[in-house]
C-alpha cells in the first residue's frame, strides 16, 4: 500500500523486485510479486479531454464513452468507447505528468543503486579464511545496470505507440485472425495504429471474462461438468501458448498472468483464449531457446546435471568466467543436482520398466525458490521474462487455477512434447553445444512410447 501511494515508478519497482530474488530475500520477493498495479483513477474530465483532443487531431469522432474508467493502473486508465466505423473500442489514456515523475524517480533510484553498489562486503567471520568467498561487495548484484534496465522498460511502457507496435507484432504471429504460428491461435485485439499517440492507445474491445474469474469460482458455484472442462481446456491452452511462445517463436508476452488472459466466447458458442496488456514483449534469442530445449531433454531423460550446467552460458544465465572455473562449475553442478532433486519428482518405475522415459512432476515453487538461492552465489542473471513466465505457469498449474478443476495437471505434460518436437524438427545440434540431441536414446524411446499411447487412445 505504501508503494502504491508513492506513484507508478515505485509500484513497478516493487513488482520488479518481486522478480529479482537475487536483490531481495525470497519471502519479500514473493510478497512483492502480488503487488497490484491497480490505482485510483485520475480526474475523468481531464482524461476525456486528452482522449477527445488527441483523437480529434486524427479526425476520429467518439460517439460514446463510459462515464468512468473500466480499469485504472499506475501509468494510465482505460475507457470503453464507440468510434463510428470501428465499433466498440478500448481507449487507454496516460496519466498527465507521468513522464516527468518517472524521470525524477529514475535519477533518485540510480543514485541509491550507485551508493548501495559501492558498499564493501562485511569482514568474514570465518577463522579459516575461506578462499572460495570471492565477494568484495556487500551486494554482489549489478544494481546500477539492473536499475537502468528496469527504468528503460518503464520508459518503453510510457510510449503507447510502442505498445501498439507490440500488439501488431504479437498479432502477426499468434492471432486467430491472421497469425502465422502453427502452434498458437488466440484472440488478440486489433490495434488502430492510425489513432494511437504517445498518450492514447486505441484498440478493439474484446468481450470476455478474465481467466482468474472463471477458474477461481469453478469449484464452489455448482457449475456443470461441461463448463468445468471448458475452463480446464483454456488453462491448458494458456500453458501451451506460453511454452510455444518461449520455445518455438521466441516472441513472448512478458507477463502472461491469469489476470491478463481472457475467456472469450465466439459466435459459434465455442470458447477460446484472449490476451491483454502488451506493454512489454520479450524476444528470446534462438541460441537461448535451443539451450532451453537441450537442458530439459538432458535433465528429464538422462539427469545429466553436468551437461545442463554447461548450457547455462548459452542460456545467458551465468557469466562465462564462472563456467570456465572448474571449481565453480563443479559447485554449480552440485547445487543444481540438489535443486532438481527437490523440484522434479519422478514416478516410481514398475518392475522391468525403463524409467528413462518417465516424465517428472515439476514443483514450480520449489524450483524458483532453489534457483533464487543460487543467484548471488553464481552471479545468475535471471531475465525478467523468465521469472514472470515461470510465475505465470506456476499460477496456472499449481496455485489454484488448475487445482480448481483438476488437481493433477502438470506443466511437463506440455513442456516435454514441445521440447522434443523442436529438437527433432530443427537441427539444434548444428547450432548448440548439446550435440546429437535428436539421436538421444531416451528421446527416441519416449517418442515410441508416446506414439503407442496415441495409437491406443
Amino acid at each position: 500500500i505504501s508503494l502504491e501511494k508513492l506513484g507508478p515508478t515505485y509500484v513497478k519497482f516493487g513488482q520488479a523486485l518481486g522478480s529479482r530474488p537475487d536483490v531481495v530475500p525470497t519471502s519479500l520477493a514473493g510478497a512483492l510479486s502480488t503487488l497490484q498495479d491497480d490505482m485510483e483513477p485520475f480526474d475523468n474530465d481531464v482524461a476525456k479531454e486528452i482522449i477527445l483532443a488527441e483523437l480529434l487531431l486524427r479526425e476520429a469522432n467518439v460517439s460514446t464513452i463510459t462515464d468512468t474508467p473500466v480499469a485504472a493502473a499506475s501509468i494510465g486508465q482505460v475507457y470503453k468507447a464507440n468510434i463510428p466505423g470501428k465499433g466498440d473500442v478500448a481507449v487507454k489514456v496516460q496519466r498527465p505528468g507521468v513522464r516527468t515523475l518517472v524521470e525524477r524517480d529514475s535519477e533518485l533510484l540510480l543514485t541509491v543503486a550507485r551508493f548501495v553498489e559501492s558498499l564493501p562486503a562485511l569482514p568474514s567471520s570465518s577463522s579459516t579464511g575461506d578462499a572460495t568467498n570471492k565477494q568484495t561487495r556487500l551486494i554482489n548484484t549489478e544494481l546500477v545496470s539492473t536499475t537502468k534496465e528496469f527504468m528503460s522498460r518503464i520508459f518503453e511502457e510510457l510510449d503507447y505507440r510502442k505498445e501498439a507496435s507490440n500488439i501488431a507484432q504479437f498479432s502477426s504471429l499468434y492471432s486467430r485472425r491472421d497469425g502465422t504460428s502453427k502452434d498458437v491461435s488466440v484472440i488478440v485485439p486489433k490495434v488502430y495504429t492510425e489513432l494511437c499517440t504517445e498518450n492514447v492507445l486505441v484498440m478493439e474491445w474484446i468481450y470476455g471474462e478474465k481467466l482468474t474469474d472463471v477458474t477461481g469460482t469453478a469449484s464452489n458455484t455448482g457449475e456443470q461438468s461441461s463448463t468445468v472442462e471448458e475452463n480446464l481446456a483454456l488453462v491448458k491452452v494458456a500453458i501451451d501458448s506460453t511454452l510455444s511462445q518461449l520455445l518455438v517463436e521466441g516472441i513472448l508476452h512478458a507477463d502472461p498472468h491469469a489476470g491478463n488472459l481472457l475467456k472469450v466466447t465466439l459466435e459459434d458458442d465455442s470458447v477460446t483464449l484472449g490476451y491483454l496488456d502488451f506493454g512489454i514483449i520479450s524476444t528470446i534469442p534462438e541460441q537461448v531457446r535451443d539451450a532451453l530445449i537441450c537442458s530439459v531433454a538432458l535433465q528429464v531423460f538422462s539427469r545429466d546435471v553436468d551437461a545442463v550446467s554447461s548450457l547455462f552460458g548459452e542460456l545467458r544465465l551465468i557469466p562465462q568466467h564462472i563456467l570456465d572455473d572448474d571449481e565453480e562449475r563443479a559447485a554449480l553442478a552440485e547445487a543444481l543436482e540438489i535443486t532438481f532433486e527437490n523440484s522434479l519428482l519422478y514416478p516410481e518405475a514398475a518392475a522391468g520398466d525403463d524409467d528413462t522415459t518417465a516424465i517428472p512432476d515439476l514443483k514450480f515453487d520449489k524450483l524458483l525458490d532453489s534457483l533464487s538461492r543460487l543467484v548471488p552465489r553464481f552471479q545468475f542473471d535471471l531475465p525478467p521474462y523468465f521469472i514472470n513466465n515461470a510465475r505465470a505457469l506456476s499460477t496456472l498449474v499449481s496455485r489454484g487455477h488448475c487445482q480448481v478443476t483438476r488437481p493433477y495437471i502438470q506443466c511437463t505434460d506440455y513442456h516435454i512434447p514441445i521440447c522434443i518436437e523442436q529438437a527433432t524438427e530443427k537441427s539444434i545440434e548444428e547450432r548448440s553445444s548439446c550435440k546429437d540431441i535428436t539421436k538421444f536414446d531416451p528421446i527416441r524411446r519416449w517418442q515410441d512410447r508416446s506414439d503407442k499411447d496415441t495409437t491406443i487412445a
